[in-house]
């Protein structure tokens, strides 16, 4: 499970893929391994996890030399340090692979422990050497298969903390405690200007024993830095550290649990919020002991990016995109209300803002040509035009475009779920135009779901489908009243959310997506984009 390296100086493993065991990695491993990526090594105690393709044979003399041992990951209750009823120690790697360990060797791994270990050195992407207790075996296997389930290409390292390391063990200590408080930093040789702030000691900023003590250590960093401009922040927990990556464009969030007794306790309705600085949309969460996990409470404050994680067992993963001009679906506006012609060559949509979408649900391209979506706003409505192109059309027979189709959704159609409430943003509306000018509006509630009005609510929305057959393009507008889906009058800089979608053709059916959902179905709202007006 061993990615490439971040900006950490982990080594790349792009060898393995062309099938050379990089110099000093340990014994080369077998074509099937190579490919998977595995870096997952385990001693003879849980050689059953070798033969199911889970883990490597740990490796022997030199080879085993080359990893350096390392303590087991988990929580502490020290006396007149930590107690039940304050924070409690963690014992955590995360700062010795900051510091540069590539290879560590969990060599003394307690029942309960090896899971959480495995989970440790995915995160920070390290190689690892586990000898589990043999009570740990099973549940270490169902670690490494969610670890396999969930590996992708490393991203880089995020950090904007700069730290020289005088390598003494008073500052090991010191950089123990910035990862415990989630404070993202990056050990460095010499001040980086690219980072918001550089800790040195010796400085006026950090006297040369400013280290002692670690705790007024990692607050006199915080202090510097400003809690606004903290790239993680983590409420409702003490115990769980997180790491994070990207390059601008994506981002992946890894959330550790040291505290046994939480990860034991998946079904713990409590929830963990974070707060990441900069704007960013949940692609997908993957949480271990969880199957049908799902964020809540996305919201968007300024700069910043919040929601709220469920309990999970030793891991969680968050994928994000950046909310930038890609997550933004912007609309006009007009001074006058339009004719509800599905024509884009009219004057008022050839100049209208777009987006398009040419991914399914999991983010995979579509082959041929995406959907097109536009978009304007008057004092009063919301218009929504989509461009179809088709291979084939899959349409109603009979059509009553005059009354409101139910499951329209087995037919051709697009699709537009718009929320206003980002306090619960599992409340929304459903608007749905077929090419035939069929449509279906729908008031859903995913927290209450046997509450939901459903298609018993009448938005008062009007449509107009259109089929080009000779151009194989179909086109849908809608035009929905602002106080159906806001209480507040629309103004310029308004910000709603929406999910675009499009069910297209006969079985196999093809669903077009804007955002992805990496689900089985479009309603997850916390992959929705931004409608904002302009």
């Amino acid at each position: 499970m061993k990615r490439a390296t971040g900006t950490l100086g982990l080594a790349c493993v792009a060898a393995l893929v062309c099938g050379a065991a990089p110099t000093g990695r340990g014994p080369a491993l077998s074509e099937r391994q190579r490919v998977e990526g595995l870096r997952i090594y385990v001693t003879s105690a849980a050689s059953s996890l070798v033969e199911r393709g889970l883990a490597a044979s740990a490796p022997t003399g030199a080879d085993a030399a080359a990893f350096q041992e390392v303590p087991h990951p988990g929580v502490r209750l020290v006396p007149t340090v930590a107690r039940a009823t304050n924070v409690p120690w963690i014992d955590s790697n995360g700062w010795r692979f900051q510091r540069g360990i590539q290879k560590a060797h969990y060599a003394k791994l307690p029942a309960g422990s090896a899971p959480l270990a495995a989970a440790e050195a995915f995160a920070f992407n390290v190689d690892a050497i586990l000898n589990p207790d043999p009570a740990d075996v099973e549940e270490l296997g169902n670690m490494l298969q969610f670890l396999k389930a969930n590996d992708r290409p490393p991203l880089p390292a995020m950090a904007n903390i700069g730290v020289v390391d005088d390598r003494s063990g008073p500052m090991g200590e010191a950089l123990n405690m910035l990862t415990r408080r989630n404070l993202l930093y990056r050990v460095v040789s010499a001040p980086d200007p690219a980072l918001g702030l550089t800790v040195q000691l010796g400085t006026p900023d950090f006297p040369k024993d400013a280290a002692r003590n670690p705790v007024d250590f990692a607050a006199r960093v915080r202090a510097k830095l400003g809690d606004d401009n903290r790239l993680v922040r983590l409420y409702g927990t003490s115990t769980v550290i997180a790491r994070l990556t990207g390059d601008g464009k994506r981002a992946r969030l890894y959330l550790l649990a040291f505290d046994r007794s939480r990860r034991r306790q998946a079904d713990d309705p409590q929830t963990i919020r974070v707060r990441l600085l900069g704007r960013y949309q949940p692609a997908k969460l993957a949480a271990y002991g969880r199957s049908n996990a799902a964020l809540t409470d996305l919201r968007h404050i300024g700069n910043t990016t919040e929601f709220s994680v469920p309990s999970f067992i030793a891991i969680a993963i968050v994928d994000l995109d950046a909310a930038g001009d890609a997550a933004v679906l912007e609309s006009a506006y007009s001074a006058r209300e339009l004719e509800l012609d599905a024509d884009p060559q009219r004057e008022e949509w050839r100049s209208a803002p777009r987006v398009v979408a040419g991914n399914d649900k999991a983010g995979r391209p579509v082959p041929g040509a995406p959907m097109e979506i536009r978009s304007r706003w008057t004092n009063e409505n919301l218009y929504l035009l989509y461009i179809c192109p088709y291979d084939a059309l899959n349409l109603k027979p009979d059509p009553t475009p005059a009354a409101e189709t139910p499951r329209l959704w087995n037919w051709d159609v697009a699709e537009a779920f718009i929320g206003s409430d980002v306090e619960h943003i599992g409340r929304y509306k459903e608007f749905q135009v077929s090419p035939q000018s069929e449509w279906v509006d729908l008031d859903i509630d995913r927290e209450n779901p046997r509450g939901q009005a459903g298609m018993s609510w009448n938005s008062g929305y009007a449509v107009n489908g259109r089929i080009d057959a000779r151009a194989k393009i179909w086109y849908g507008l809608m035009r929905i009243p602002f106080r159906a889906i806001d209480a507040r009058p629309p103004q310029p800089g308004r910000e709603l959310r929406i999910g675009l979608f499009r069910i297209a053709g006969v079985d196999p059916k093809t669903h077009y997506s804007w955002r992805p959902t990496n689900g089985t179905t479009f309603h997850v709202p916390e992959a929705f984009g931004t409608l904002r007006l302009r």
